[in-house]
Formats: C-alpha cells, structure tokens, sequence
C-alpha cells in the first residue's frame, strides 16, 4: 500500500508540474513512436552513410522541421548543409615501403599498414622528424614527415592538433587505424590535410622509443576516388532578444546508423527527440537562438559534426552552448533501469549540467550521474563541437543496453512514455538556457583544459 500510494504521490506531483511548464502538451509519446518506427524501418537500410536510405531520412526530418515550424538554416533558404566527400579506396598494389636506421633496414608490406591519403605518395631516402610522446612538436613540422606512437597521437584531439603544424606525412607507430577495417573511407574533396600511414611494426615504434634516426623511402599508388555526397539537416528558432539572439544554442542527434541493423535507440530516438523539442520550442520565443542540427556520420567517426565545425552555418565564437542526444528511448541500462532521467557525458567538464538540472525542475526529470561519465565524452558528436570550443555534452537515458548496434535495437523496445517525459525536460531546460542571462562556461579544471583553450 505505501508503494501504491508513493506512485500515486508521484504521478501527481509530475501531472502538477507539466501542467506548470510552458512545454506542457507539445510532445507525445504517440509522434515519438511513429518517427522511431519509420527512421529504422527496413525501408531506409539501416541509414548507412553514404546511402539512399540516409538520403531519404534526411528528407523525412527536413519535412518534420518544416511541419515544426523550424526556419530553413541552411544555404540558399534550405533544411540541408550539403558536404561534398569522396569515396577514398587505397591502391595497395606495387607498394614499396622501406624505413632505414643506419645500415639496417626495414621493408613493411601492405599487411603492416592503414593509410589514409587521397594522392599518390613518393618519397625516397627522406628524413623522418620524431615526436616525443611528451610534447606535440620537436621542432618546425611544415612540410616534413614525421613519426610518433598511435597511442599518443590517434586521437582525435592529438591529431588535429599535429595536423595544424602542416606536416607533409604522418607515420603512426601501433595499432592499425580501427576505423579502417573496410578497405575505403570517407573524406571531403577539398581536404588539405597530410596524409597518414598507421604502421602496427614492433620494430619501427622499437625504433622510434630508441629516438634512432630514420628515414623512409615510399611508393604508393593513387587512390581510387568517387564523389559522394551527404547532408545535415538544420533549423532555426530566431532569438526573441534584441541582444541575446545574436547567440546560438545547438540542439543535435546523429540520424545515421550503420547499415543493416535498425538503429532505433541508436539513433533514431535521439532525431525524434530533436524533432518534437523542435515542435514544443517553436512559438515560446526563447530569447537566444536555437540551431536545430540533425547530423550524418557519426557511427563513421563523427564526420558529420567535424564539417558542420569547419563550415559552420553560424560564427562559432557565438555559439554558446550544445546539447547532443543519444539513446535516449531504452530505459535497461546495464546499471539498472532509468526512468525520467538521463545523464550527460562528461558531467564535470562545465556548469551546463547544474543550469539544464535547474530547467528540468519545470517537468519533474532527474539528471542522474553516471559513473564514468566522462570516459563517454568522445564517443559521439559533442565531442566535435567540444574540440571547437563549445560547451557541449551528450545526453543519455541508457549507455549500455542490450542490442547495442545490434538486430535487436527495434522501435517496439523503446518505451515512448519515459521518453516523451524525458523530452519535455529536455525541451524546459533548453528553454531556461536559452533565457537566462549568461551563457555555460567550462570548468576550470585540467580535464576540460583542452576544451576551454579551443580557439574558435
């Protein structure tokens, strides 16, 4: 009876407090459960990238940002942002790879390398500039090879910032790159960045631990290229303060998934999600602007959100804020059942969760702590805008569940009624963001160093 009658006190206490929100009656568990059940139908493939059936959801969602009331926010009055990539399939055939430590020598085969090059390559006797594990550089790198462990440098964040020193070829020593499994991959046709040979030899990362002078003689055929295209979506809610609307808050889901499988949490729930807060937000006039970003390639490692941050619709220096939505429809997480609540990746990297966990008060919805939060926080697309300089987490109901990327992740297994109640927090909490006077800042901690010194 004392449970009955704490439900009872409970279901009350959430019916008073939706009844209060501004966001109170915009989102239903009905739409959410329609949108989920078309994004992973077998009509769409799985919404690979590239494909026809990311193609046609990108269509479907552009239709629903219309039918929202979401502004076009892409070029030339459109709901598209339209990357031009190119299909990327090495020539491994006739490679000659030679690396020389004084007078010994070391031939490496097509089984010992990943590359990533969109030109031949040809270089003989050259020398090789290694990096200390311990510092980005050792000296100028423009226009020269250079060489440092994939454990140190893979990363993301650690490449990039190499990249930006305009080195003429990178050699990782370790592990072969893991998103090369496939013998293609994906990259824009105007990319300018240098081209990188992944070596998993114990003898060459040997060398470079020794510090021993190296050089390297290479031949690499021309890869195939074939252009491609994919599309984010974007709408806009306009800022309603003459001041503050000169600011932007992105909400973002990723709406690719990888192919064959359903992807119904993964992500199709985070997109309806996007979708109907789009809907609730649309006529409340928030005071700063709201970008609407419904993004491809994530499952391919983010690339959706790495070219919205080089190209992006709205000046990054006022972007103040982003909220990424993932799995937000499976409530049995490995930890235990969720029920109106989620997390946020990287919880102590800003002030942005205790601004959101004041808005979700409106709605009745917790922000739970997930243990190891922050070791998710580069696993999906808030991670871009965060190397941008974005105060940016992901919002999560369950991180780990069964049929993670899996046949399993259908739209049946969702439950639409904890996500809609979900959603109505998040659209309140946005909309206490959006109002309130002062933007998110990152936390003045070492974990968020990176993040809070991104020049923008």
């Amino acid at each position: 009876m004392g449970r009955g009658r704490a439900s009872f006190v409970l279901a009350l206490s959430l019916g008073l407090a939706s009844a209060q929100s501004p966001v109170a009656g915009h989102i239903s568990a009905e739409s959410l459960r329609a949108t989920v059940a078309f994004l992973s139908s077998p009509s769409l493939e799985g919404r690979d990238t590239p494909s026809s059936g990311l193609d046609l959801a990108a269509g479907f969602i552009a239709a629903r940002f219309l039918s929202a009331g979401l502004e076009p926010a892409g070029p030339d009055g459109s709901y598209f942002q339209t990357a031009k990539l190119t299909r990327v399939t090495p020539d491994l055939r006739g490679l000659q790879c030679t690396l020389r430590d004084g007078s010994d020598e070391l031939r490496l085969s097509a089984a010992d390398l990943s590359v990533r090059s969109l030109t031949a390559l040809d270089w003989k006797a050259a020398d090789v500039i290694p990096l200390d594990d311990q510092t980005s550089t050792a000296g100028p790198l423009d226009g020269r090879i250079v060489a440092g462990s994939a454990r140190r440098y893979a990363g993301d964040a650690a490449l990039l910032r190499l990249q930006s020193h305009h080195p003429a070829l990178i050699l990782l020593a370790g592990r072969r790159d893991p998103d090369l499994g496939g013998a293609s991959w994906l990259a824009e046709r105007d990319t300018a960045l240098a081209p990188v040979l992944w070596i998993s030899s114990p003898a060459f990362a040997e060398a470079l631990a020794d510090h021993r002078p190296l050089t390297l003689s290479l031949h690499l055929a021309a890869p195939a290229l074939a252009p491609v295209a994919a599309r984010n979506v974007v709408g806009l809610i306009p800022g309603a303060d003459p001041v503050l609307k000169s600011q932007y808050i992105l909400l973002t889901a990723h709406y690719d998934h990888l192919g064959a499988l359903p992807g119904a949490n993964d992500n199709a729930s985070g997109i309806a999600s996007v979708i109907e807060i789009g809907a609730a937000l649309a006529s409340l006039h928030p005071r700063r602007s709201i970008l609407f970003l419904a993004l491809w390639g994530e499952e391919e490692g983010l690339l959706g959100a790495y070219y919205y941050t080089r190209h992006p619709l709205v000046p990054l220096r006022d972007t103040v804020a982003n909220l990424n939505l993932e799995q937000l429809g499976r409530t049995d997480d490995s930890d235990g059942v969720r029920l109106n609540s989620f997390a946020l990746t990287g919880q102590s990297y800003s002030d942005l969760p205790a601004i959101l966990a004041e808005g979700l008060k409106s709605e009745g919805v917790n922000l739970y702590k997930k243990r190891g939060s922050d070791s998710y926080f580069d696993r999906s697309d808030n991670y871009a805008f965060a190397l941008a300089g974005i105060v940016s987490h992901t919002a999560v109901v369950a991180f780990e569940y069964p049929d993670y990327h899996a046949p399993g992740d259908e739209w049946r297994k969702l439950d639409y009624a904890n996500m809609a109640r979900v959603d109505r927090g998040i659209a309140a909490a946005l909309l206490h963001l959006a109002n309130r006077p002062s933007p998110p800042q990152w936390n003045s901690t070492r974990d968020a160093e990176l993040f809070r010194n991104a020049v923008r």
